[in-house]
């Protein structure tokens, strides 16, 4: 019986954890998108520097902390062919890491 008691007090323990562990990330997020352009050669350069672009710009708007594109939410990133080089552009609305 002591054996089973402390199994089950070990697996709620271990549920709990990642419960907080998992839970505890939370993000606030502008309403609003913000959009950056870019031209370049090879496209990922284009890419790259769009999403940098955007980096920039929200760092300018809202500071530092909102420019993570990896945690942006609603992104998009999209580019075209011009005929000599890609024009790309990175759409999304920025997001600040909360610590609860």
């Amino acid at each position: 019986m002591l054996i089973n008691h402390r199994a089950v007090t070990c697996a709620a323990l271990f549920v709990a954890f990642a419960l907080m562990s998992n839970g505890a990330k939370a993000y606030q997020c502008k309403t609003n998108f913000v959009q950056a352009e870019a031209l370049g050669n090879p496209k990922i350069k284009a890419q790259k520097a769009a999403k940098t672009i955007w980096a920039t710009t929200v760092t300018n708007a809202y500071g530092l902390q909102w420019s993570s594109w990896d945690i942006a939410k609603s992104k998009s990133l999209g580019c075209s062919w011009t005929g000599t080089k890609f024009y790309c552009t990175a759409r999304a609305k920025p997001c600040l890491y909360v610590v609860p």
